[in-house]
């Protein structure tokens, strides 16, 4: 019995290790100009749209290649296409307010907006 639990432990946490690892680290490009402040203020907007934007959008954004996840670089005129969803029926059925709120898309779109754009 003792065993089998020890198994099971070490599987779960091996399964949690994989998963981390498959997650690549986010680099984002901030204005230079940013104070600290508001620096570490955008950079933990931009991290909770990543997270965001794992949970809602890579299943339909996002590709591997190679192993790696590309997150997509999206315009500055698609991003704002994005803020009002009502424009994208498909946006508006699947993400809707009760599901993603204004605050959560805005933190999705600092995060597409400042994260390092995938080389060409």
């Amino acid at each position: 019995m003792k065993q089998y639990r020890l198994s099971s432990i070490i599987l779960g946490l091996s399964l949690v290790f994989s998963q981390c690892k498959s997650k690549q680290i986010v680099y984002y490009e901030l204005p230079a100009e940013m104070s600290t402040d508001v620096r570490t203020a955008v950079q933990a907007q931009c991290e909770k749209g990543l997270v965001l934007y794992r949970l809602n959008c890579a299943k339909c954004h996002s590709d591997t290649v190679k192993g790696k996840e590309v997150i997509p670089d999206f315009s500055p005129e698609q991003l704002s296409n994005y803020e009002f969803r009502f424009a994208n029926k498909k946006h508006e059925d699947n993400l809707n307010e009760t599901q993603l709120t204004q605050d959560e898309l805005v933190c999705i779109i600092a995060f597409l907006t400042y994260k390092k754009k995938n080389k060409t």
